[in-house]
């Protein structure tokens, strides 16, 4: 396997096949080194319509110090990404703390504003997961 750096480096490259080779090779080392260059990397507006790969590799992560940003990808992203963000957010939602912050989130968030039918079902999905996990300890 390529060494890390050189994979991170990679998530820099305006070429998706190369990027999303980098996010699987780095999802499969699991160094958490990579969390931050796949955020960077999704949150590049040029690569909008590519980070469906990147967010997945991402969900290898502990994301729980990144669950604002991963509530945005849920209700903003194309379908794969907020399919994958959900996921996160899923395995995420383990403490009360985690959960407070994904509502107060969401809350941010008007239902009506949002563009997209599976965004809709997002936001109704976040607000059931919080409420059901809500009884969740500290």
């Amino acid at each position: 396997m390529r060494e890390v750096q050189a994979l991170i480096q990679d998530l820099e490259s305006s070429n998706s096949s190369i990027r999303d080779k980098a996010a699987l090779a780095l999802m499969d080392a699991l160094d958490e080194r990579a969390v931050e260059p796949l955020l960077r990397a999704i949150s590049k507006p040029e690569n909008a319509n590519h980070r469906g790969t990147l967010v997945y590799a991402l969900g290898a992560f502990n994301c729980e110090a990144y669950l604002e940003v991963v509530v945005d990808l849920a209700l903003t992203g194309n379908y794969e990404v907020s399919t994958g963000a959900c996921s996160i957010l899923g395995e995420s939602a383990n403490s009360a703390g985690a959960i407070r912050r994904i509502r107060a989130q969401l809350n941010k968030y008007d239902q009506n504003m949002l563009l997209a039918e599976h965004h809709h079902m997002v936001w109704e999905g976040l607000h059931e997961l919080t409420e059901a996990e809500s009884g969740i300890a500290p």
